[in-house]
């Protein structure tokens, strides 16, 4: 019998009950950022508006770092997968600002992408401080005597 090779930066893809979180919340992202009859709000960095921004995309960040990090069932922090989830993250949050430039009654809008990166560094915080609770994997839990 073959053991698996697992590299460093490759998750078990087939584990995507982790992934069911986010990819339900991206759709709900993109339910709202889609949508035709949502008003306008000057730009104010604390309104509603980017303060939502701000929540949603810190809340996508979390949820597609726990997502990677229990596919991979992390001991340890990698750092390259979490740098590449915010990534994602962040691209998720601008190419939606483009499409959002197409669609009647909505525009493109820089303080909203803003905002999206905001929330995508504050959803890495949150990350930082709860990853030794939340995310890792105990050695003790893998090691049954």
């Amino acid at each position: 019998m073959q053991k698996p090779i697992r590299g460093a930066l490759v998750p078990d893809w087939r584990k995507t009950g982790y992934f069911i979180p986010v990819c339900l919340w991206s759709i709900l992202i993109w339910s709202l950022s889609t949508a035709k009859s949502v008003p306008h709000i000057p730009f104010d960095f604390l309104s509603p508006d980017k303060v939502g921004h701000l929540i949603f995309y810190c809340i996508e960040t979390v949820l597609l770092i726990w997502g990677v990090s229990g596919s991979q069932h992390w001991e340890k922090e990698k750092k390259e997968w979490v740098l590449i989830c915010m990534i994602l993250a962040g691209l998720y949050g601008t190419i939606l600002e483009f499409v959002q430039a197409g669609i009647p009654e909505r525009s493109f809008d820089y303080a909203d992408m803003t905002a999206n990166f905001v929330g995508v560094l504050t959803g890495y915080l949150i990350y930082r401080k709860t990853s030794t609770k939340y995310f890792f994997k105990q050695k003790a839990e893998n090691q049954k005597i």
